[in-house]
């Protein structure tokens, strides 16, 4: 074996035993955000959209996001997202104040109803 085969080889071995110990990190956030404040204009539009966001809640499932980075043998890093409570609210909440006064009128809660269907 020449020397110009032995280095290559030899560096690779010792890269090899070396990434038996590989760096590897693995991070879960979870994102709870508050509620959003709002409020309505009459009970029958709290309680319009209150409905409407219990449908959305019962047909969607929470959400999970991954990030996955690999150098194999040498690094591993993974990062998983998980969203909070109060997210299927606050995308409501943006969704039916139209006008983004803080303020949910009937009308904003039956059209969002509608929309949901």
């Amino acid at each position: 074996m020449t020397f110009r085969t032995f280095l290559p080889v030899t560096a690779g071995v010792l890269l090899g035993l070396g990434g038996l110990g590989c760096i590897s990190h693995q991070e879960t956030i979870h994102t709870n955000k508050q509620r959003l404040p709002i409020s309505f204009e009459t009970d029958a539009a709290a309680r319009t959209f209150y409905e409407a966001v219990e449908k959305i809640r019962e047909s969607s499932r929470p959400t999970e996001s991954k990030t996955e980075f690999h150098i194999p043998v040498i690094l591993s890093h993974k990062i998983t997202t998980v969203n909070g409570p109060h997210q299927v609210f606050n995308e409501s909440v943006q969704r039916a104040d139209t006008n983004q006064d803080g303020k949910i009128t009937e009308k904003e809660a039956r059209i969002f109803a509608d929309n949901t269907k």
